[in-house]
């Protein structure tokens, strides 16, 4: 949990520094957000400050809300990942919802041709974003909040607002750590009479990392983990007048990231060494695939072949443009259009050893992925009276995804075989109204919107030569939503509410169907509470998805093979509940404290008949934690501050991860020099803790260990 973290409701000072408070009888206070005046009623909501930022010096949007509860982010370690897999790479739910929406400034950051079951819904998109010294908060709203998300962010939505030109300046930051890791940004800041802007450059790269293995308690090198990253991030704004700007934003992120895949099983080596030598185990007879899981082979094979994919890796490229034009500010609620264009490639490189000697190089795979996402915004809001905000929005997007994924090169023979190739198209648009309406103490924020998926278009060919053409329906619905909040007083608020959910089926579940799919619909429902009484700030909240169709992927006998699998979608009923409960305590003007809770968990009813021991959905709660306790300590005085994060994973499973329970503390120190430099030290996994925040059911115990204990030293510099 971050030391400083903000809750919405109520809007309590923050810990480490003072707003000046101006209550209206009635109203918010005036240190509320823009959504909180406008858009969204009462909500379960956390924000992370550009000052939490700064002292935390997070690397990425993952790295600062991973301390919230209720916030789930399963890693993997590095950042290479394989494209629609989200297996390996890392994934972020709320609530136990991986249908988490990620907006930048407001703007979607999704592709409606191209997304599946086993991609989660959200793909690499928590990386794909603005780095973290050009954002101004992050605000993570659990569950539903307003139409104005959509009836498709069921486990609620992280809307990073970014920075915007105030003053001129200029800042460097430097850091080194462990593993040979180097931090570098620059920026510039300024604004001249009607112009403001922000450009900076920011590069993060590592060698290898070491993490404990858990059969040894060793430290251990992760093999071909390192990565090297560059963003930049230009943002000009232009006032023409007190209601009209221009804005214009663009975004690069380039990654190269080594592919490790997973970490191998030092305890299983000398016997797989052993039963290959014997001619116990011949992986080209009896390949790892068609073994039980439960079999020793399993991850003795399965887990050092792929150590020998040495020199792997993937390249993601990611470029977003926007062209935002405020037409007119109606008592502060910015009416505008936007224009759009989002693109991410993505290409992957991967060494595959052979099955009867994986020290030497069968042969070769690529993979390289481009999707387009551009459209347009159109927000409109007024002020019918003080007590009641009339708010609605238009959005189009074309989205496009093309691919050609596990191409294979053979060089003992020269020989090139193509993979799938796969190209789809899809338009899809939406658009919402709601009234947030003040009834002295009460707000009631009732909403409707109409969703339009239109159908994929294109085609997809096996390697195989086998041709699947995508014509698919398309999906409509009205939806609504009911957002209430009550403010007890001036400090304590209750809120609840209940919203439709509504979602299509893209297009490569479609093509793995057992049956026809449906698409998923639901309610979502929300109850909290939060109030700040003295000192203490307290904050508790429910949310219950009842899903009575929503999307599962399942294996089943294999039509060429009964002992293979293959895996299909079909629509399952789902019931997903969640709690959280947090606890804030300022001592004094030095001292603070957080304490939170947070438990997830689904339920799920099949649709069809499936084998038991291959049903991914079975394993839905078993391959993460169940339980998230986390705590934090602050001090500051003067030019020093400094604090402790702990957070506590329970209720693993141990088929799956190498422990039932973690415990990792991280510390983060900040010094003052002068009004112009800062030295800052990280240090994080204090205790070189043996952990793992995701698993895979079919890689075995401990697959995706987390980094061992490192640190960062850095120097801060505005000018």
């Amino acid at each position: 949990m971050s030391s400083t973290y903000a809750q919405e409701q109520p809007k309590e000072k923050l810990d480490n520094y003072e707003l000046e408070e101006v209550v209206v009888e009635g109203k918010n206070k005036s240190d509320e957000t823009y959504d909180d005046k406008y858009i969204r009623a009462g909500g379960d909501v956390d924000v992370i400050t550009a000052e939490d930022i700064e002292k935390h010096h997070y690397i990425s949007v993952a790295d600062a809300i991973k301390r919230l509860p209720g916030v789930e982010v399963q890693d993997v370690g590095y950042k290479a990942f394989e494209y629609g897999y989200s297996n390996y790479q890392a994934s972020v739910t709320i609530n136990g919802d991986s249908r988490v929406l990620i907006l930048v400034d407001g703007k979607r950051i999704s592709n409606e041709a191209n997304s599946s079951v086993s991609a989660e819904h959200n793909k690499s998109q928590i990386f794909a974003l603005i780095p973290p010294e050009n954002i101004e908060r992050i605000e993570v709203i659990k569950g539903s909040a307003a139409m104005a998300y959509g009836s498709d962010a069921t486990g609620g939505v992280i809307n990073i607002i970014t920075k915007k030109g105030e003053y001129n300046s200029s800042t460097l930051d430097i850091g080194f750590g462990s593993w040979g890791k180097q931090k570098y940004s620059i920026s510039n800041a300024g604004k001249n009479d009607k112009l403001s802007w922000i450009v900076s450059y920011s590069k993060d790269k590592r060698d290898d990392m070491k993490y404990v293995d858990r059969e040894y308690k060793e430290n251990r090198t992760y093999y071909n983990s390192g990565y090297d990253e560059d963003n930049t991030f230009i943002k000009l704004d232009y006032d023409f007048d007190e209601n009209q700007s221009l804005e214009l934003m663009h975004t690069y992120k380039n990654t190269f990231g080594y592919y490790p895949i997973m970490a191998p099983d030092y305890s299983s080596k000398a016997a797989l060494d052993e039963a290959i030598a014997s001619g116990k185990f011949n992986p080209n007879n009896n390949g790892y695939d068609k073994l039980p899981q439960d079999d020793p082979a399993w991850n003795r094979y399965h887990r050092w072949w792929y150590i020998f994919n040495a020199g792997s890796f993937t390249k993601n490229r990611s470029s977003n443009y926007d062209v935002k034009y405020t037409f007119n500010h109606d008592d502060g609620i910015d009416n505008y259009i936007r224009i759009f264009n989002n693109e991410n490639r993505y290409y992957m490189d991967r060494n595959r050893p052979k099955f009867t000697d994986y020290t030497k190089l069968d042969y070769k795979q690529y993979s390289w992925t481009k999707d387009q996402a551009k459209g347009i915004n159109l927000r409109w809001g007024k002020k019918l009276n003080e007590d009641n905000v009339l708010y609605t929005g238009f959005d189009f997007t074309n989205s496009t995804f093309t691919e050609h994924s596990y191409a294979s090169y053979y060089p003992t023979t020269g020989v090139f075989k193509h993979g799938k190739l796969s190209n789809i198209e899809r338009d899809t648009w939406n658009v919402f109204i709601q009234d947030k309406m003040q009834f002295n103490k009460l707000t009631i924020t009732p909403g409707l919107r109409y969703n339009y998926y239109g159908k994929n278009t294109g085609y997809s060919i096996s390697n195989k030569d086998k041709r699947t053409d995508y014509d698919t329906d398309s999906y409509s619905r009205l939806t609504m939503g009911l957002f209430t909040n009550y403010a007890i007083d001036d400090n304590q608020n209750i809120y609840a509410s209940w919203s439709q959910v509504y979602n299509a089926p893209y297009a490569p579940d479609i093509a793995s169907a057992a049956n026809k799919l449906e698409a998923e619909k639901g309610n979502a429902y929300t109850f909290g509470y939060s109030g700040q009484i003295g000192k203490s700030s307290f904050g508790a909240n429910y949310t219950l998805t009842k899903f009575d169709n929503t999307f599962g992927a399942f294996s089943v006998p294999s039509e060429t093979d009964p002992e293979l699998f293959e895996k299909k979608t079909t629509n399952i009923a789902s019931d997903i509940q969640a709690i959280g409960i947090n606890y804030g305590y300022k001592f004094d003007d030095n001292w603070s404290a957080n304490l939170a809770y947070s438990h997830a968990k689904s339920s799920i009813d099949k649709k069809m008949n499936t084998s038991k021991d291959a049903s991914y959905e079975d394993l839905r709660n078993n391959l993460h934690y169940n339980n998230k306790y986390s705590a934090s300590i602050n001090y500051e005085k003067d030019k020093f501050n400094t604090g402790l994060d702990a957070i506590l994973y329970t209720g693993m499973d141990t088929n799956y991860f190498s422990d039932n329970s973690f415990l990792v503390l991280d510390w983060h120190a900040n010094y003052k020099i002068n009004d112009n430099l800062t030295a800052y030290l990280l240090v994080n996994n204090l205790t070189n803790e043996c952990y793992e925040t995701k698993a895979v059911a079919k890689e075995g115990i401990g697959a995706l260990p987390m980094e061992g204990r490192n640190f960062m030293i850095g120097l801060n510099y505005t000018f």
